[in-house]
């Protein structure tokens, strides 16, 4: 028997209603009607590719009568990210493509009925932006990589960039994992263009920023300072190498393929400030 796209999704959804969704109870709400709108805000949201390939909406907002919301956040402050995180999985378990990973916010809006949830979900991209960014990595693997590029991370050592595209942030699959909460799970990405390198912001919450001046994208000269976050990385060239008083750059952990784990920031600064309000 053939089902709906919705009901794909909804029954891919309802593998983790137990385990996470289930925490909405505590702002009185029903785990089956978050199943329903979660599912119908994720099929709805799917655009297409000009080849014709699903593309999945990556950003979702989670709006609840402000009692609900705020009793939500007390209960499951991490919830947003584990939703994000799970949400992730449905996609790629139904087949779609994902230019980044979901980012899901809980707002509250004192015109909606208590114990009600609406979800709306939109993409941050669009699919033919997405399409000429895979153009252009492709296009990137095909140039000679800068010989002697490299950054200085925090001062105290140095990471090669022998590869055309370089993925920055705290997942475990980026080429320059970076131990931190404040910096996004996919933060930046430094690619080629042009014969040069050129670092792109990926919509981080925190942002980049190049010599003090927040950028979406900047092309790198010798000596601009990158900063992520609390992180500064240096970016220098020479032919010879990076400079010797620096040690290698080793990752945190060791990488692992990307869904191999799960890392969440717990944001309690709305909670705190009214629990100090009472």
């Amino acid at each position: 028997m053939n089902i709906s796209p919705i009901e794909r999704i909804e029954r891919s959804i309802e593998n983790f209603v137990e385990g996470t969704l289930s925490r909405l109870t505590g702002a009185s709400l029903s785990p089956s009607q978050a199943v329903a709108q979660l599912a119908r805000a994720l099929g709805d949201g799917v655009r297409y590719t000009e080849d014709g390939k699903p593309f999945a909406p990556d950003r979702y907002a989670l709006t609840l009568h402000p009692t609900d919301a705020s009793d939500l956040l007390r209960s499951a402050p991490d919830l947003n990210e584990i939703l994000a995180a799970e949400l992730l999985q449905v996609a790629r378990d139904c087949e779609y493509m994902v230019f980044r990973e979901p980012v899901i916010t809980i707002a509250s809006d004192p015109t909606q009925a208590q114990q009600t949830l609406r979800v709306v979900a939109w993409h941050s991209t669009s699919p033919l932006a997405f399409t000429k960014a895979m153009e252009r990595d492709a296009a990137a693997e095909e140039q000679d990589v800068p010989r002697g590029a490299y950054l200085i991370v925090d001062g105290e050592r140095h990471f090669p960039l022998s590869r055309p595209v370089i993925n920055i942030g705290r997942r475990l699959d980026n080429h320059l994992i970076i131990d931190d909460q404040r910096i996004s799970r996919t933060h930046a990405q430094i690619r080629i263009r042009a014969g040069r390198f050129e670092i792109f912001d990926l919509n981080s919450s925190a942002g980049t920023r190049v010599n003090g001046r927040v950028v979406d994208h900047h092309i790198l000269q010798p000596g601009d300072v990158i900063g992520l976050a609390e992180s500064r990385l240096v970016y220098g060239e020479d032919p010879g190498g990076p400079p010797d008083e620096t040690p290698v750059y080793a990752p945190p952990f060791p990488p692992r393929p990307a869904g191999d784990q799960k890392t969440y920031i717990i944001d309690r600064d709305k909670v705190e400030d009214e629990d100090e309000d009472e």
